[in-house]
């Protein structure tokens, strides 16, 4: 009867060893998989702020022409103000189009770890039936 209890704490402590691991392998492939997905996401964000740079360095640029030409219209009653205005509405268009992509591109990329919380919920699921069928 000792001997039989011997055995079957060996197994139940080699049972519980690798329960252990595979809760530990579980978990880290879940890690590992959220990990991925973020990096995913910061990479397409990093791109996309260049674009976002230059958008406003282009609006910025566009803000002062149109001054200018504003004060130039003022003072001279037309001429070379006109110069300034096309200027200024080429820039301004190019900015407002340059920053539209990079908005359209940030906001096609969402925060929330899509595929890691799609693998949870199965994992959630099968748990539920496991639980159920036990």
């Amino acid at each position: 009867m000792i001997n039989e209890n011997v055995q079957n704490g060996r197994s139940l402590q080699a049972s519980l060893q690798e329960i252990k691991n595979e809760l530990k392998e579980f978990v880290q492939t879940r890690f590992d998989i959220l990990k991925n997905e973020m990096q995913q996401k910061i990479t397409a964000i990093k791109a996309a702020l260049p674009m976002a740079v230059i958008a406003m360095l282009l609006l910025a640029t566009a803000w002062f022409l149109l001054t200018g030409a504003i004060v130039a219209a003022i003072a001279l009653a037309l001429g070379w103000p006109a110069a300034f205005a096309i200027v200024a509405g080429a820039y301004l268009i190019f900015g407002v189009l340059i920053g539209w992509l990079a908005y359209k591109e940030i906001t096609a990329q969402s925060l929330k770890p899509e595929r890691t919380l799609q693998v949870l919920k199965q994992d959630q699921i099968w748990i539920e039936q496991e639980a159920k069928s036990a």
